[in-house]
């Protein structure tokens, strides 16, 4: 029999036989408190707004809803509490960073905190949900094979905190090593509909298994606009959402070489970048860049003139500015000619990708130094 959870009640936002229900799947707050991190706060508060104007009353989240340092939760309590959000419901799975978290932790009604594994079914038409929240020392595998018999038969969602082998790698260097992995193995073996994982802060879709990735910024090593995901039970569809999120991070590498014409270069290159943004008037506002340039140029402080104009309009990372301090001056004729072949040719090259391999500006810098002798 399976162990359900938690269902829609009478009291939520009424489906009606043969119609589809939604899911919104989220994780990676990492929530401190409004003083310190308002904009993490603000970024659960716009999915839930969504939500609303979606007709969706449940959002899971996988993992890490608070940061290690925060014991006092009585701000998420009081935000769950607001009027617009009592019939929503919000099922939280524990990850490494909030692993003690529990039922007493959080006292707000429409909070239900999944401490140990769990199949939950909410609605009788669609797919049971095993909830696994990371266990140290454990695998998924391990997790899901307790309910194997239950699942047998059934369409079904994992929903869990930790590693994905197969996918990306080294893609959290903040936390080195491995937590809780699901491997490929598992998905042959128990056969989920569709994995959704919390933990690595980079969206991911590969196949049926997806990362939330984390939807506010916690720092400028995590670019871009954030997403959250809607999930249709029914119709096993998922759609990406955006999150509209105080800022919006970007961190930037140019590659310079000496030109006969480095304005043009700098403004050039520029705005490919802040093209390949994709970002509305509105989203610009709340860009935070912080741009590294690597590499040799004629005149150091023109370039850095330029670059400062190039990106008027926008704000730097901590006003900091650009970084030339990896720029050397260069007014070698020759080399010039040999750079400016090796950068024509490397243009016309596929590349492989992935994180085990060198993108094309690190290939660069380092013709770059054997070039130059550095």
């Amino acid at each position: 029999m399976l162990n359900s959870g938690i269902r829609i009640s009478k009291s939520a936002i009424p489906f009606k036989p043969g119609v589809s229900v939604k899911i919104a799947l989220s994780g990676d707050f990492h929530l401190t408190n409004q003083e310190l991190h308002p904009e993490r706060f603000n970024a659960l508060e716009n999915i839930l707004a969504q939500m609303k104007e979606q007709r969706i009353d449940t959002l899971i989240i996988a993992g890490d809803l608070f940061d290690a340092s925060l014991r006092n939760y009585s701000e998420f309590e009081s935000l769950c509490k607001k009027r617009e959000h009592r019939d929503l419901r919000l099922c939280i799975i524990p990850g490494n960073h909030d692993p003690d978290i529990s039922g007493s932790s959080v006292l707000a009604e429409n909070v239900k905190i999944f401490t140990k594994p769990e199949i939950v079914e909410l609605d009788a038409e669609g797919p049971s949900i095993l909830m696994i929240p990371y266990q140290k020392g454990k695998t998924m595998g391990e997790a899901i094979e307790h309910f194997s018999a239950d699942l047998r038969e059934r369409r079904w969602v994992l929903v869990g905190h930790g590693d994905w082998s197969e996918g990306l790698k080294a893609a959290n260097p903040y936390e080195p090593g491995v937590y809780m992995p699901l491997t490929s193995r598992d998905i042959d073996r128990y056969n989920p509909v569709q994995v959704f994982l919390g933990h690595i802060h980079v969206p991911y879709d590969g196949g049926r298994v997806h990362y939330m990735g984390s939807p506010c910024g916690l720092n400028v090593t995590e670019t871009g606009q954030r997403r959250f995901l809607i999930y249709n039970t029914a119709r096993d569809e998922i759609a990406s959402l955006g999150v509209d999120t105080d800022v919006i991070y970007f961190d930037e590498m140019l590659v310079m070489l000496p030109a006969d014409d480095e304005t043009a270069f700098v403004h050039d290159w520029a705005q490919r970048v802040i093209n390949s943004w994709a970002l509305s008037e509105q989203e610009r506002k709340k860009v935070r860049v912080r741009l590294k340039v690597r590499g040799y140029c004629t005149d150091k402080r023109t370039l850095e003139r330029e670059l400062k104009k190039a990106f008027t309009g926008f704000n730097f990372y901590n006003d900091e500015g650009p970084d030339l301090s990896g720029v050397s001056i260069s007014e070698d004729v020759e080399r010039r000619y040999i750079a400016e072949r090796v950068r024509a040719s490397m243009e016309k090259l596929q590349w492989p990708g992935g994180a085990d391999e060198p993108d094309e500006q690190q290939v660069l810098l380092a013709a770059l130094a054997v070039i130059y002798g550095d």
